[in-house]
């Protein structure tokens, strides 16, 4: 088994809007480090003369007759150079509207980005999609080239004008860059030698821009992540294969394997000719474990003290590139790493213009825009948050094996979903109790239950519940109120409002509810409980007892009452995760009933919920 070559060297990624002189960028450049033979010079020229145009520096790569004669590049090009210093890969993403798609698979992989400009046409808006779409795909740093400065006469401040704008642009998207050259391709200024032409330009050329580059913040990771590529049987052996994307791997390291959550040790790594003692990141290996588990080809292996998320509904910054309109009926296929997963799209957050980065509500996706959207699989599927690890949070969507869109995953606003294996109290018994819950609901002549309200903060669920514990309790049924804020300063007060703490939260309140039920209680639960996993969870604990009660209210009527001023808070961005305004809420699909608070009186939503409660439970 090979070392992969691509790993060996940067890749490096040049974008721009079209006709802002990339190919002729990469051409001269070539040809300054003295990558291009003479004799494929000389006959590119002769060719230019005998077909009456003047040569340019893009021709170099154009490998086709029929891209020279539309005169736009129309495939990524893959280029291994040299200068002093190393070897890198050029992967030239055109620029062409038309041809995003290459740009996407160009992109993906770069460990250098250049954006490119055309000092003298300015910033175009394709400018600013390209660059939000580095964004995207997860490349945070970037070289910057004002090209044709020779066009502007070489003038200082129209570059120094051009170059504030773009910058201002750049630091709005959390972009850095790395330096601001002018250049002129055509001429070869400040590519490999400093221009004459523009001695008020103190930085350093191209060429030594690029080779102090420091990539390996993009190599070195402490923890482990090893998509599965396949499995191969080799005599009495199962070697799983993949490509190290972080961290290191050697004999004995422990690895867990996701969606099964297995742990598992190396037992000997498998290469040709010859194995080395340690691999990382970019290394195609082959291992084999102490442990005969199931593995399958698109698993994902990790640490054990980092792995991945597991999710089944996750957030997405995308780029569509279809002309197809997004379905919310249809499934797609997700690739992401090495796995293939059937989802649906839920939900179309916002549309995001490039232009002026505003975000708008709109369900309407064009081809070309950027958008997030929420994602659900019926399927776990591991993975990570774009700010955690870009390698291994990206992906793309396809609809009848077409690709119509590619992003990054998001996981801020939803709960990881891989199980926590609790550490076993092996001389633990659990005591039977001497009272039993039927004994107890022939006493109190009804039968135990948890009635759990759900819905935004403000929608109503703690006043109905507290109103309607009154009105049961006068008739002499046993009956508590679990409320959220008062489980929050005991029982959960070291519970922070993070999606795996609100997870926490709502585990621990599920359980305090069964210990009532066995004690014989109603027992009303008021808590938001945005997500529909966690409110399953809950009610898999009792699913006879469980009954889902949705107190609905929308966002803006809740904002308007406002009762303990976390509106205002959140809209002011003084409260981060805010349920309804900063994180989702997920309204139920199929509630036992629905109080609607929008165009019901209190009374009336306590006597309606009151009815229900005791036709549910009462003997």
């Amino acid at each position: 088994m090979k070392l992969n070559i691509d790993s060996e060297v940067p890749k490096v990624v040049v974008v721009g809007h079209v006709d802002h002189g990339k190919s002729s960028f990469i051409g001269r450049f070539l040809y300054d480090i003295g990558e291009i033979p003479d004799e494929k010079f000389a006959e590119l020229k002769k060719a230019s003369k005998t077909r009456s145009i003047d040569f340019e520096f893009a021709f170099l790569l154009d490998a086709l007759q029929d891209e020279r004669d539309q005169g736009i590049t129309i495939d990524t090009t893959r280029i291994f150079f040299k200068t002093k210093k190393r070897k890198y890969v050029f992967i030239d993403a055109p620029g062409h509207k038309e041809f995003i798609k290459n740009m996407i698979t160009g992109a993906s992989s770069a460990d250098i980005a250049i954006l490119i400009v055309d000092v003298h046409e300015g910033i175009k808006q394709q400018t600013k999609k390209h660059a939000y779409l580095l964004k995207l795909l997860g490349v945070e740093k970037v070289i910057i080239l004002f090209n044709k400065m020779d066009k502007i006469d070489y003038a200082e401040k129209k570059f120094l004008r051009v170059k504030f704008e773009l910058e201002k642009f750049l630091s709005s998207i959390n972009i850095k860059f790395n330096s601001s050259i002018p250049i002129s391709s055509k001429f070869g200024d400040n590519l490999v030698k400093r221009s004459t032409k523009m001695p008020w330009f103190k930085g350093q050329v191209f060429v030594e821009v690029l080779d102090k580059y420091n990539i390996s913040d993009n190599e070195i990771s402490h923890f482990i992540r090893f998509p599965i590529q396949d499995i191969y049987k080799i005599g009495d052996k199962r070697v799983i294969v993949g490509r190290i994307e972080n961290g290191k791997i050697s004999n004995g390291t422990e690895l867990i394997f996701l969606p099964s959550n297995e742990k598992v040790k190396v037992n000997s790594l498998e290469a040709w000719p010859k194995a080395k003692k340690i691999y990382g990141p970019g290394d195609c290996i082959g291992i084999t474990l102490n442990d005969q588990i199931f593995v399958d080809r698109g698993n994902l292996a990790s640490d054990t003290e980092s792995p991945p998320k597991l999710m089944n509904r996750f957030e997405s910054n995308v780029f569509w590139i279809s002309d197809k309109k997004i379905s919310f009926d249809k499934k797609y296929f997700m690739k992401i790493n090495t796995g293939e997963y059937e989802v649906n799209i839920n939900k179309i957050k916002n549309v995001i213009n490039t232009e002026s980065l505003d975000r708008k509500k709109n369900t309407n996706v064009l081809k070309n825009d950027i958008c997030e959207l929420v994602i659900h699989s019926s399927q776990f599927i591991p993975m990570d948050d774009y700010s955690f690890n870009k390698s291994t949070a990206r992906f793309c969507l396809l609809d009848s094996e077409e690709i119509v869109a590619g992003g990054i995953i998001n996981l801020k606003n939803y709960p990881d979903q891989r199980e926590k294996k609790y550490i076993s109290k092996n001389n633990i018994t659990p005591e039977s109790y001497s009272i039993t819950e039927i004994d107890r609901s022939i006493k109190f002549n009804h039968r135990p239950g948890i009635i759990w309200l759900t819905g935004l903060s403000g929608a109503g669920k703690s006043t109905i519940a507290k109103n309607v514990e009154k009105r049961l309790f006068k008739r002499n049924f046993n009956v508590f109120n679990l409320d959220g804020d008062n489980l929050r300063i005991g029982l959960n007060k070291n519970l922070d409002f993070t999606p795996e703490d609100r997870t926490e939260n709502i585990r621990r309140t599920a359980e305090v509810a069964r210990l009532f039920t066995q004690a014989g209680f109603l027992v009303l639960v008021s808590l938001i409980s945005p997500y529909r996993s966690e409110r399953k969870k809950a009610r898999d604990i009792r699913p006879e007892l469980f009954r889902e009660i949705y107190v609905k209210a929308s966002v803006d009527i809740c904002a308007k009452r406002d009762v303990k001023g976390l509106y205002a808070k959140a809209l002011r961005g003084e409260i981060e995760s805010f349920t309804g305004i900063s994180s989702p809420y997920e309204e139920p699909e199929k509630p036992n009933i629905i109080v609607d608070t929008t165009i019901e009186k209190v009374e009336e939503s306590v006597i309606k919920l009151e009815k229900y409660i005791i036709k549910e439970f009462s003997f």
